[in-house]
């Protein structure tokens, strides 16, 4: 225990010759924290926390229906940023009392590592061990002895990233999908996945039964995010934010859960900067936030509904969103309003990532492709 001194920066001295430089910075932010906001610790942190997970209803009771009734593959597709990952460990939780399921950061890219992931279904032990080692299982009867296991109970199979794994690797996992009886697989991947399967591995394609593309969150589900993750460390409500910070939070990110978490901790460093425990508009005017970084690289990853977007723009100039629907010329979407609330959400998170910028004209908005990305767009 440190000796609180009369001076704190003898303090601090004392503390930076005990553990360093980087824990004495953490101690005198930590200290910041609960003098402006009453916090003991920064809820706005790149952490995952999946009993935090906020919106995406539907989808989420869509992926656990289709789990409950034994569907073989689902797949998750998003940008970076947009919840996938937390998406899938809320799910991981909600069915942790199954007793066979396995979680995945990503999948292998060898294929005999799946050998070795399905074995987390047995428990280990000396013997076992020893008998697995030696008992012939090898990927081309790996089904009949994961079939043995599990005595036709749920097996759940969560993978992260799958964007990464080898197409040899997805092949195996399409066979065990296939061979073995109660398994389900839940895959999440960048939206460019979805283009990977449609021209490389087809017949894996046609076994999804689900899909599911997120796109970002409502104003009010971005305010409760901001109030679930100040409320987990004892905060209250969206303090120190206000209703109007809130609106420009959710305006800045376009309602992406991670550029959420990101505004919010450049704001909350900004004040604790200038000392200011209230987080309101009059403190937004005074601060000059950095805009996102585009580069090719990132329009290329963008999912497929917002590339045809911007190509759209791109060909034909200044588009209200209905003009822009129609020129998109696209059968996915249900009916005339569905089609309006998705492009409306659509070019607001392309809004937010500064792609497009839009004007008023008369009752409507019209929307254009940014001047600096032009350029870009025509290489990709």
């Amino acid at each position: 225990m440190y000796e609180i001194l009369s001076n704190p920066m003898k303090f601090y001295v004392k503390v930076f010759h005990s553990v360093g430089l980087k824990s004495c910075v953490m101690l005198m932010s930590n200290e910041k924290l609960v003098k402006l906001f009453k916090w003991e610790t920064n809820p706005f942190t790149f952490q995952i926390f999946p009993e935090l997970f906020v919106g995406y209803e539907k989808e989420v009771n869509k992926l656990i229906h289709g789990l409950e009734n034994g569907n073989k593959i689902s797949l998750l597709l998003g940008p970076t940023g947009s919840g996938k990952t937390t998406l899938l460990k809320h799910l991981y939780q909600t069915f942790s009392n199954e007793k066979y399921i396995i979680y995945l950061s990503k999948p292998p890219k060898n294929p005999k590592d799946w050998i070795t992931i399905f074995r987390q279904i047995s428990k280990p032990n000396f013997i076992k061990t020893i008998l697995f080692r030696n008992n012939g299982v090898n990927l081309y009867n790996l089904h009949e002895w994961t079939n043995k296991q599990i005595k036709n109970k749920k097996f759940i199979l969560f993978a992260d990233e799958s964007h990464e794994a080898s197409l040899e690797s997805l092949e195996w996992l399409r066979v065990f999908a296939d061979q073995i009886d109660s398994l389900s697989v839940v895959l999440a991947a960048l939206p460019v996945f979805e283009d990977t399967m449609k021209t490389k591995l087809e017949t894996f394609m046609r076994r999804v039964s689900i899909k599911i593309e997120l796109t970002n969150l409502t104003k009010s589900e971005t305010r409760e995010l901001i109030k679930r993750r100040i409320e987990s460390i004892g905060g209250e409500d969206i303090k120190p934010f206000t209703h109007g910070t809130i609106d420009y939070i959710y305006e800045k990110t376009g309602g992406f859960p991670r550029e959420i978490i990101r505004v919010c901790n450049q704001l909350i460093q900004k004040a604790m900067e200038k000392n200011i425990s209230i987080i309101d508009t009059d403190f937004l005017k005074e601060i000059d936030m950095p805009e996102p970084r585009i580069s090719l690289e990132k329009i290329t990853m963008l999912p497929e509904r917002q590339r045809l977007i911007l190509e759209t723009l791109s060909k034909h100039g200044e588009l209200t969103p209905s003009e822009l629907i129609q020129k998109m010329d696209t059968e996915d979407y249900k009916d005339k309003d569905n089609a309006v609330r998705s492009v409306n959400n659509l070019l607001r998170r392309l809004m937010s990532e500064k792609f497009v910028e839009r004007k008023k004209f008369g009752k409507a908005y019209k929307y254009k492709l940014a001047e600096r990305f032009k350029t870009l767009l025509v290489k990709t």
